[in-house]
């Protein structure tokens, strides 16, 4: 399959194309000013980068078009679009979906995923998880929205059964307004904190908390939901309902301490 990736340089789409490379497909790709580490990540694993999204992109033709969340339809003071190669996509009628679709259809079904969520602390986290389980010899594939020093890369699929990813609650696309997060029906999620963050796309708290709790849901019964016990909104997002285990850890009673 030939995928071209629309805002490849950004942290998480970054790693989506080099799980892409990772299992066999070809990668191509287009951003603005693209720069280090994922610039320079993207090019040793040999994948093409364009600056710019010009419509001329149109003939790379590839199977489908990955679009990140930094592509809007929006335009400039002249009145042309500034992402004049997503207006050719939809003209046409390519086939096109989102990054947290796409690695939710073509490598998360078959996981145990571990979704590290919450407004600090996520790439942090995810690291040390992955980077557990890589000591335990358990092989996790990860997508961390950062270069990891212990592993050198963004991203891997990994042999093992575990795959630790950074749950971002930020929307999905310009046609899918969801979080990402919610694609990746984790079995495991870690919920670090939450705070009243991305003003642009949130109107108040209870905005994050009610796709915090679009997260919760969609854990299995048989999975876990592991929480930081000390923060009073994770508590109102529970409050909405859990059909979960849940571990606390943080609070004076935890079921975790360190």
């Amino acid at each position: 399959m030939h995928i071209h990736i629309l805002g490849i340089c950004g942290t998480f789409m970054g790693g989506v194309a080099a799980l892409a490379r990772e299992a066999g497909h070809r990668v191509t790709g287009c951003d603005s000013g693209v720069y280090p580490p994922m610039s320079d990540q993207l090019r040793a694993l040999g994948i093409d980068l364009v600056e710019g999204y010009g419509a001329e992109q149109m003939a790379f033709k590839p199977d489908v078009w990955v679009i990140g969340n930094v592509v809007s339809r929006a335009r400039g003071a002249d009145g042309q679009p500034r992402y004049p190669l997503m207006e050719a996509i939809l003209d046409a009628g390519d086939r096109y979906t989102s990054g947290p679709q796409w690695l939710a259809e073509n490598l998360l079904h078959a996981r145990h995923v571990l979704a590290v969520a919450g407004t600090h602390g996520k790439t942090t986290t995810t690291s040390m998880l992955a980077w557990i389980l890589e000591h335990a010899g358990q092989r996790p594939g990860f997508l961390v929205g950062g270069v990891p020093l212990n592993f050198g890369i963004s991203a891997r699929t990994g042999s093992g059964k575990a795959f630790v990813i950074e749950a971002d609650e930020y929307d999905t696309a310009f046609f899918d307004k969801r979080s990402k997060f919610v694609h990746y029906r984790p079995r495991t999620a870690v919920l670090n904190n939450l705070e009243f963050d991305h003003a642009d796309i949130f109107d108040d708290l209870a905005a994050i908390e009610r796709q915090f709790h679009h997260l919760v849901r969609i854990v299995p019964s048989s999975g876990r939901v592991v929480v930081n016990g000390l923060e009073e909104s994770l508590a109102r997002v529970l409050n909405q309902g859990c059909w979960s285990e849940v571990r606390s850890f943080g609070a004076t009673v935890s079921d975790f301490s360190a």
